[in-house]
């Protein structure tokens, strides 16, 4: 059995945690980072469920401090880092003039700030290892615009950049840096404010058109990506952005 160690930011549920499930399944030992206790501890069992070795750190990736204890938990536990997946982020609605300046500092405080903070915390493990795969969580509407999103679709964009600076000056190292774009994906995230929206029957009609195959994607198909560009399958991609949208970027 392997003894990689791949971790992952907003790990509890959604995105993260399919990414946990998926990586887990290939043998991976997994380390979950999120906010969330109670679902952060059950995503660790659930991954001890399935044969393979989990921690959860319970860290705020905005926190410069309370993720170099989980670099630190995670250095004790299993003394490597092969795969980071800078997953966890926010998202506010506003316009421009809509969004208060505490939520757009939070906002890029998670969004960006954390990516720089999760590197600079495991990156040097994957440095001393002479390998490593760093996959950011971008997002369609870093690309294509919709109403009331100025701070988190800027924020998204920002995160195609950043993949591509962190490729070029890391290759040097041996580590390769990806992003993934999901679409409208069904999440419990999105499926609650589908719920909580003024017409929902509507509103998720409105999203499944956003793909020319007429249906929002599974977090599952977001994870098979992110585990693909982590691999040695890609070993000659980085730098890269990998639309996981059902189409939505060709619209």
């Amino acid at each position: 059995m392997s003894n990689k160690v791949m971790i992952v930011s907003g790990g509890a549920s959604g995105l993260g945690l399919a990414a946990a499930e998926k990586f887990a399944k290939n043998g991976y030992n997994i380390v979950i980072i999120d906010i969330d206790k109670e679902k952060g501890e059950k995503a660790e069992a659930k991954i001890k469920s399935m044969g393979q070795d989990a921690i959860f750190c319970l860290c705020d990736i905005s926190n410069n401090e309370q993720i170099k204890e989980a670099e630190k938990q995670t250095k004790e536990r299993f003394g490597r880092a092969d795969v980071l997946i800078n997953n966890a982020g926010l998202e506010v609605r506003g316009s421009i003039l809509q969004c208060s300046e505490e939520d757009w500092v939070k906002l890029y405080n998670i969004n960006l700030k954390g990516i720089y903070y999760m590197t600079n915390a495991f990156a040097p493990m994957m440095i001393e290892q002479g390998k490593g795969a760093i996959v950011n969580t971008g997002s369609i509407l870093g690309y294509r615009t919709v109403g009331e999103r100025a701070a988190y679709s800027s924020s998204k964009g920002a995160i195609d950049t950043l993949t591509r600076s962190m490729a070029f000056d890391l290759a040097q190292n041996n580590i390769r840096v990806n992003c993934v774009a999901p679409g409208a994906i069904d999440t419990p995230l999105l499926r609650g404010s589908i719920n909580d929206s003024p017409d929902p029957e509507e509103t998720e009609n409105f999203l499944n058109s956003k793909s020319v195959l007429n249906r929002m994607g599974t977090s599952e198909e977001v994870a098979n990506v992110m585990y693909f560009l982590a691999s040695d399958e890609a070993s000659f991609v980085t730098g890269a952005t990998y639309f996981v949208d059902g189409g939505w970027s060709i619209m």
